[in-house]
């Protein structure tokens, strides 16, 4: 399946930079990365102003393009890097050309779940971690390096235009050593699966089978993380004990992290394994089916999610038939 996620944005020259309401979100799309552009009001401007000397450390802000670099890969993160570090260096208190503009990427920079609007900044539902309105984690010690990314644009004639073409001068590798870091075995198998080291996740997984069926505080197993990834995800779907069907405590499925990534290959990988698109319960809890999934939580098109989850249907009897 060659889908592209279709939703329901505007297109970023759609996007009014001139008088929507005081505190309103509008979202667009950059590289199929969904953007929120929020208007701020002048108490929040005020507080932007009052919180710039709470900007992470050179050293904790690598850490943040470090994790970036762990779903959206050296070059993305190298390029996010450089374009926000541009903003730090020439200190604009506001990460933006227009003061009362914040533009953040919407995607959370700890799982990858969505961020919503909240009375004082943004909130990751996924781990309950808040940002604040330059995009800068507020409350949690544990993840304070990180920020909402600000995707590399300009503004000309009060439209937002986005650098598609956009790269860095220098990418950076961003990977740790993971054998030597001071975290569990599925924290590191974990690390390993972001930065495609299978080299380093067969010997996570050699040494200590059990990481195979653990979890990480956020519930998320190996089989989840892999199902936006490549390589790690066939090494993984070849093992008997993978839990298929597990759902982490944000409420998603191996299945729904590689629909959402639009990595339908791997999608159609976990069906031919016996992973389902309908819904079901685990654990008491019910769970949407991938339509349901598509439509409610992401905003896909009724027509396009109804055509991924036929096919996923249909990809599922095949195997079960053949």
């Amino acid at each position: 399946m060659s889908l592209k996620l279709q939703a329901k944005f505007l297109a970023p020259d759609e996007v009014n930079l001139i008088d929507p309401p005081l505190d309103s979100v509008q979202r667009t799309l950059w590289n199929d990365f969904p953007v929120i552009i929020h208007r701020r009001t002048q108490e929040q401007l005020k507080f932007i102003e009052r919180s710039f000397e709470a900007t992470p450390s050179e050293a904790q802000r690598f850490l943040s393009y470090q994790s970036i670099a762990r779903t959206h890969g050296h070059e993305f993160a190298s390029a996010i890097m450089e374009f926000t570090e541009n903003y730090i260096a020439a200190q604009n208190v506001y990460m933006s050309e227009l003061p009362e503009f914040g533009i953040y990427s919407q995607v959370s920079p700890i799982l990858g779940c969505a961020v919503f609007k909240a009375d004082r900044g943004f909130i990751d539902p996924c781990n309950n971690v808040e940002f604040d309105f330059t995009g800068k984690v507020k409350n949690h010690s544990g993840y304070e390096h990180l920020r909402l990314t600000v995707p590399p644009h300009r503004v000309v004639d009060n439209k937002l235009e986005f650098i598609k073409d956009y790269k860095p001068k220098e990418v950076i590798d961003f990977t740790p050593n993971i054998l030597e870091m001071n975290v569990s075995d599925i924290e590191k198998a974990l690390f390993a699966i972001d930065f495609e080291r299978l080299d380093i996740l067969k010997k996570i997984c050699g040494q200590n089978p059990e990481v195979l069926t653990q979890k990480n505080s956020a519930g998320t197993n190996l089989i989840q993380m892999a199902a936006y990834h490549d390589s790690t995800l066939d090494y993984l779907l070849g093992f008997e004990n993978i839990q298929l069907e597990h759902v982490n405590k944000a409420g998603y499925t191996a299945l729904m992290f590689a629909v959402w990534n639009e990595k339908f290959k791997n999608a159609e990988k976990l069906i031919k394994r016996g992973a389902t698109p309908q819904s079901y319960f685990y654990q008491d809890s019910y769970v949407p089916s991938i339509y349901e999934f598509m439509v409610n939580e992401y905003l896909f098109t009724e027509d396009v999610a109804r055509e991924i989850h036929e096919k996923l249907l249909e990809i599922g009897k095949t195997a079960r038939d053949g």
